[in-house]
């Protein structure tokens, strides 16, 4: 009886107390619900100030009619209020608003209202003098209405607010009650609450003293946990595993763990089971665990323990611990050293190229100083000699020998500076200061121009220019090194081949690209050099006994290349010939 008595007040109250309570909860819900959905202001409780908006349009529209029979209105004026009266008439006309004019009464007056001014459309449209009386006679009957209506709306209106009110004052009660019933059922469950928390701790006083295997599990911290006996079944499987397999406890005693997931069916884990069974412990760092095939795995740190009885292996345990955040820890360590790897690679690789630049622009240095020392002597022994033999001949000088002598000196000259400005022109580059503007050109005149420059500079060297197929001759490049790429060419065609031998040039193309070819008698330049003439500072073996730094041709692939273009050496044992690639000129290119 007294088991019967505690189990009644133990749970059935409580039970009792819960439905009572989502009962009187539901009830006050409905009933809040109700009253919100009362007080909502539908859009016809607002007539009043509708039917008084009309009637002031109505009077100011008579108003306007009269004053227009007076001259002192316009008809524009009368137009405005007509339309004003009109929209005011519409929208009473208008769903909600025509509901409540139905139900105080007024809707035939309304009807006709609107009938009269839609016959005196034409007649404000059109208004004559003798039309004004006639609408004031028509409109009377609008603003009388209007008024009368305005007072039943307002009287309706005051009616049903107190119908609400006396509504609203009877539910707010129910929900008055309700709400004590709720505070009621909640005392009920807060002190059967409290009672069962009391008993919960006494419980769990008494299960104190039954933990000496489960010390094991708590210690484990949130491991999964995997028991088996000699045969192979399982016979301990805690929560934690079941969160990391996705099977239960219930699915997993008295399997072998190969039948619950594939996981265990793998070597590793196998021979870690079966060490331990064997009485030896063994670890496995850091394994993938896939829980299926579509989600990412996790990491698994596994450590496998025999389980004895008086020194005899009954059994094994393994402990599986996610160590998932520590293997993306070591991932996005071992990617930060990778990535600051490469930016040491990276920075090695622009200190590397730093010290080449200065390396070059040391032999630059060195190579000017040398060719001062060296080359620029000859051209100005030249201009010296010539200018000495000027001053010692004196007035006794012819004007031919005055005007050879000069140009003898401007040409040494013309030479030291070609030679300085193509030095200057390599240490720019070095520098990142020589740039290309690139425009349209046309490649014939170009070399024309080049042409007969070299042609001023030695008359007696014959240049030919081959006659070449209608390409168009339009070219996307920068003019001034054009000219200075041909000009480098034609200067070597000249040096590198005896007094008298024929120079030819000749412009062809194809879809892409135009060629010039740069062509001499000399001889064709060794196998073993032709990779090596662009090097900056190199000359070949035929440049013996011939001034030069070994910049042209650097200089002169470089500003092709500068311009989307290249030179190269054209194989062929009849002689040497150079080609400039340039590209063509298309409108989208400029």
């Amino acid at each position: 009886m007294i088991r019967f008595r505690n189990l009644a007040f133990g749970l059935l109250l409580p039970l009792v107390a819960v439905v009572v309570f989502a009962v009187l909860l539901t009830f006050s819900l409905i009933r809040m619900l109700e009253v919100e959905n009362a007080m909502r202001v539908g859009a016809e409780k607002n007539m009043l100030w509708v039917f008084h908006q009309s009637e002031v349009a109505a009077r100011r529209l008579t108003e306007t009619a009269a004053l227009i029979g007076l001259g002192e209105a316009d008809t524009e004026e009368l137009s405005l209020r007509f339309d004003i009266l009109k929209s005011r008439i519409a929208i009473l006309n208008d769903g909600p608003q025509r509901r409540f004019v139905e139900e105080i009464g007024y809707d035939d007056d309304l009807d006709r209202i609107a009938a009269v001014l839609d016959a005196m459309t034409p007649v404000v449209a059109d208004l004559s003098p003798g039309d004004g009386a006639r609408l004031r006679n028509a409109l009377k009957p609008a603003a009388r209405l209007f008024g009368r209506a305005a007072n039943k709306a307002m009287i309706a209106e005051w009616n049903d607010l107190g119908e609400r009110l006396e509504t609203y004052r009877a539910q707010l009660r129910q929900i008055i009650l309700f709400l004590i019933g709720i505070m009621a059922a909640g005392g009920i469950l807060a002190a059967t609450l409290a009672v069962a928390l009391r008993q919960s701790h006494q419980r769990n006083l008494m299960l104190r003293q039954s933990r000496d295997f489960s010390a094991l599990l708590v210690s484990s911290s949130g491991e999964g946990i995997l028991a088996v006996d000699r045969a192979g079944r399982c016979t301990l499987w805690n929560d934690a595993m079941a969160g990391m397999i996705g099977k239960s406890a219930e699915q997993a005693m008295g399997r072998p763990p190969a039948e619950l997931a594939g996981f265990f069916g793998i070597a590793p884990l196998q021979a870690g089971l079966a060490k331990a069974l064997e009485g030896q412990s063994s670890e496995l760092a850091l394994h993938p665990l896939f829980q299926n095939e579509q989600t990412e795995p996790r990491y698994v740190d596994l450590r496998f323990f025999p389980m004895r009885n008086d020194g005899e292996v009954i059994g094994a345990i393994l402990f599986l611990h996610d160590a998932t955040d520590r293997h993306a820890a070591q991932q996005r360590e071992a990617e930060d050293r990778d990535r600051l790897e490469d930016l040491v690679a990276e920075r090695t690789r622009d200190l590397d190229d730093a010290l080449q630049r200065e390396r070059s622009a040391a032999d630059l240095y060195r190579n000017f100083a040398a060719m001062v020392s060296h080359q620029f002597r000859t051209p100005l022994a030249v201009a010296d000699s010539a200018l000495q033999r000027l001053i010692r001949r004196g007035p006794r000088v012819e004007p031919g020998e005055v005007a050879e002598r000069a140009n003898r000196a401007r040409s040494a000259i013309a030479g030291l500076t070609r030679l300085v400005e193509s030095t200057l022109d390599v240490a720019r580059l070095d520098a990142g200061q020589l740039g290309s503007q690139r425009v349209r050109c046309d490649l014939n005149d170009i070399v024309d121009t080049v042409c007969t420059r070299q042609r001023e500079t030695d008359p007696a060297r014959e240049i030919s220019i081959l006659p070449s197929p209608d390409t168009g001759d339009a070219v996307f490049c920068d003019q001034a090194h054009a000219e200075q790429i041909l000009e480098n060419l034609l200067s070597n065609a000249i040096k590198y081949t005896a007094p008298g031998s024929l120079v030819s040039i000749r412009v062809h193309g194809d879809r892409q690209n135009l060629f010039c070819d740069v062509h001499n008698e000399g001889s064709p330049i060794p196998e073993e050099e032709r990779n090596l003439i662009f090097n900056r500072n190199y000359r070949g073996t035929n440049s013996t006994g011939s001034a030069g730094t070994g910049l042209g041709l650097f200089m002169a692939r470089t500003l092709a290349r500068m311009q989307g273009g290249d030179l190269t050496l054209r194989p062929g044992s009849d002689g040497v010939t150079f080609r400039m690639t340039l590209p063509r000129f298309k409108p989208s290119t400029a």
